[in-house]
């Protein structure tokens, strides 16, 4: 049996729930590649962090996990790496 790790509130996920889970499994994501992208040009970080399958490995990490749940927190994923490769590109 699957135990959930977001409530469900009237039989929907709890978007606030996986909104902060998200962001912190971004945070911890975006300190393990920061130790690797200090010892490379800026130019160079920005087009490996733009490789990363960030979707892909939500995803992965949320098996298990109804659909809705994978698919709102690939977009607020997916929302929060363009917003990061913004900032970084401002850097170029």
């Amino acid at each position: 049996m699957f135990i959930s790790k977001f409530d469900s509130v009237d039989g929907k996920p709890d978007e606030d729930q996986i909104q902060t889970w998200v962001e912190g499994y971004f945070q911890n994501m975006i300190t393990t590649l920061n130790s690797f992208f200090v010892h490379v040009s800026a130019a160079e970080a920005v087009e490996r962090m733009s490789a990363v399958p960030f979707a892909q490995l939500v995803s992965e990490e949320l098996e298990g996990e109804s659909e809705t749940v994978i698919q709102l927190a690939v977009g607020i994923i997916n929302e929060l790496a363009a917003t990061e490769l913004e900032f970084m590109r401002a850097y170029l």
